[in-house]
């Protein structure tokens, strides 16, 4: 698990297609979602997608060649 969260965490296509998937299908579906339980999922996995931009853009400006 931590090879796929360090292999994610150095690549920045995987976070560009979650991004838009996310903005494009689920979020709006889940954010406006009658569902308590949906709507809370959407916060969480928007959360998710912040928090995984922040350490992209940590790791951007931290990187050394």
């Amino acid at each position: 698990m931590k090879t796929l969260v360090d292999w994610l965490a150095r690549r920045l296509w995987p976070f560009v297609f979650c991004l838009v998937l996310y903005v494009g299908v689920i979020g709006p579906e889940l954010i406006s979602a009658a569902s308590t339980a949906a709507v809370v999922v959407g916060l969480v996995l928007l959360t998710l997608l912040l928090a995984w931009g922040a350490l992209l853009l940590r790791r951007g400006f931290h990187h050394k060649d």
